[in-house]
């Protein structure tokens, strides 16, 4: 493991130096990938612009890795990496850091009183004389022997019969023979012959022989694999 990560760390300083050409076009010139039975996973690769990735996974999940590249000024940057179950942290020399956070203030529990209970008293019932139409004084009407005689008398009204209804006749019904029915003869269906189209037929070129543009291989063991890629410069 030790020589995986000297190996692409000395192809990157090495690729560099004097690439004056598009990022977007630079090359591969070194990869390597590993697999071992515990678990553990690893991949590097490096490109003629001098940008070197390399990250490793543990059997736990955990990956540790790092990526650097070449600024304006010529000089290397460099950022490590490390994604696990405490999050993913990153750290370089030209990141900034963030300053610490203050201590927050413990809150001090406050007592608040809750009001207490009072009841009403329930408002009692209130009696108005004037609600039947007396205000308590005297009407001299009271004394007159004649008084409440003069009221109409109710009378019952007489029951009258309603006039009698007359019978209803319904009329006989009318016979509404029903109208023939036209069913006319089914017309003859046309069934078109199919047409022949013959399938053209394809010729499988052949395969055209892959030369690598560099030197690759390729171990398989029973439970892993070691891969490695240099182009041929």
């Amino acid at each position: 493991m030790f020589r995986f990560v000297v190996l692409t760390t000395l192809i990157a300083v090495a690729a560099s130096q004097g690439y004056h050409q598009d990022p977007k076009t630079a090359a591969i010139i070194s990869e390597q990938r590993y697999l071992s039975g515990d678990g553990k996973f690893g991949a590097a690769y490096t490109q003629e612009d001098g940008i070197n990735f390399k990250e490793e996974t543990d059997s736990d999940g955990t990956r540790h890795g790092s990526y650097s590249y070449v600024d304006p000024t010529g000089q290397r940057r460099t950022i490590s990496y490390t994604a696990g179950k405490n999050g993913f942290q990153a750290s370089g020399d030209h990141l900034p850091v963030a300053p610490p956070a203050p201590p927050q203030p413990v809150p001090q529990p406050g007592y608040a009183p809750q009001p207490q209970y009072q009841p009403q008293p329930a408002p009692g019932p209130s009696f108005r004389s004037n609600d039947y139409g007396d205000d308590g004084s005297y009407d001299p009407r009271y004394n007159d022997p004649n008084f409440g005689q003069n009221s109409q008398s109710y009378q019952q009204p007489q029951y009258r019969a309603p006039p009698p209804q007359p019978a209803y006749n319904p009329p006989a019904p009318a016979y509404n023979p029903p109208a023939p029915q036209y069913n006319p003869a089914p017309a003859p269906q046309y069934n078109p012959q199919p047409q022949y189209n013959p399938q053209p037929q394809y010729t499988t070129p052949n395969p055209h022989r892959f030369s690598p543009p560099g030197k690759l291989s390729l171990n398989r063991t029973p439970d892993g694999f070691t891969y490695s890629f240099n182009k041929v410069r």
